[in-house]
């Protein structure tokens, strides 16, 4: 599956993702506003790879790699169905994230891929309502939950950082 944008191609994840999502998961100003916000390690990232796979595979969509020319490797957006007990909201929803390589940031990659995905997962019937997870202090993710159209949902504190739930349902 290929989602393609005015200066974006997205694919579905793959096996061939797994060095260019361990690259990434390297750099220090990536990973800053991501769980520990610790570079991972290549067994995590292993596992995170493995677990997209099997959540392609069980669901029919996951993550997708962003691409900005033909064979690079700019970012992530993820898909992650999540219950009514992993979601912090009380019903489920499928969680989006994004992950855009530095070399993308200030270029409008993150908005343009989110909002692509977005409009797929509402087409597709994938989801009614989409969930996304950040921290406020990460101001350019807060914009795109902003410019996506999500409406915020409620706070909490997850190892000692701040975390904002924003939610989005599907237009009527």
């Amino acid at each position: 599956m290929r989602i393609t944008t005015e200066r974006l191609t997205l694919h579905a994840w793959s096996e061939e993702f797994f060095d260019d999502l361990f690259a990434l998961a390297q750099l220090p100003e990536t990973v800053r506003y991501v769980g520990t916000g610790e570079p991972w390690s290549r067994e995590y990232t292993l596992a995170k790879h493995q677990a997209t796979l099997a959540h392609w595979a069980e669901h029919g969509f996951g993550w997708f790699a962003v691409s900005a020319a033909p064979g690079s490797f700019d970012g992530v957006v993820s898909l992650v169905r999540r219950s009514a007990a992993e979601s912090g909201l009380g019903w489920p929803a499928v969680e989006m994230g994004w992950w855009i390589a530095p070399s993308g940031w200030g270029r409008g990659y993150a908005t343009e891929a989110t909002a692509a995905v977005r409009d797929r997962v509402f087409a597709s019937g994938w989801a009614d309502r989409l969930l996304a997870v950040y921290e406020p202090v990460n101001k350019p993710s807060a914009r795109v939950v902003e410019k996506l159209g999500f409406t915020p949902h409620s706070r909490f504190v997850l190892d000692g950082r701040v975390e904002q739930r924003a939610v989005l349902d599907r237009p009527r």
